[in-house]
This record gives structure tokens, sequence and C-alpha cells, in this order.
């Protein structure tokens, strides 16, 4: 099994930096489900599932996340540390 390890984002921002920084990074990865959706529904006439499941948690997230930066005080910091873990796995589908 390969792993990997990337350091997406770690530093301390301001709620204004912390409110742009996750909210683009969640409209992006909306906006490549929504791509992604209807790629699908074009080419082979279907719906996907994943994807339209995806759109939602991500929407709702997105929703709380504003609330909870919305509860913050303009004076406040906010530290982020995101990681991506990667490991190779046995595709499930291709082996079928």
């Amino acid at each position: 099994m390969i792993k990997h390890s990337t350091r997406l984002i770690d530093g301390k921002f301001t709620v204004v930096k912390t409110k742009k920084l996750l909210s683009e990074l969640l409209s992006y990865k909306i906006n490549y489900h929504q791509m992604e959706k209807f790629g699908n529904e074009e080419r082979f006439g279907a719906d996907s599932e994943h994807s339209a499941k995806r759109i939602k948690e991500l929407t709702e997230e997105k929703i709380a996340l504003a609330n909870w930066i919305s509860s913050l005080g303009e004076g406040e910091r906010i530290s982020i540390t995101c990681d991506i873990k990667l490991k190779t796995i046995k595709d499930e589908k291709a082996s079928k």
C-alpha cells in the first residue's frame, strides 16, 4: 500500500480571511460535483448519486461554517490545519 500526505492549509487567519478561504474551497468542491453530476447526466443519462449526496453535504457544511464564523468576533484569529492523507486501495469495481 502506497501512502502520501499533503499539507493543504497550515496557518493562523483572521475571521474575514478564514471565511473567504474556506467558503471558496467548499464552493470549488460543490462546483466540481455539480459538473461531475451534469457530465454523467449528459454522457450516460444517469444521475450521479454520489455527487448529489456530496453537493447536499458540502452545502450544509458551508452554511454551518458560515454560521460558526459569524458567531466570532472580528478580532479573533483562527488556526487552520488541513492535511490530505492519500493511500492506494484496491478498486472493487475494476476487479469485477
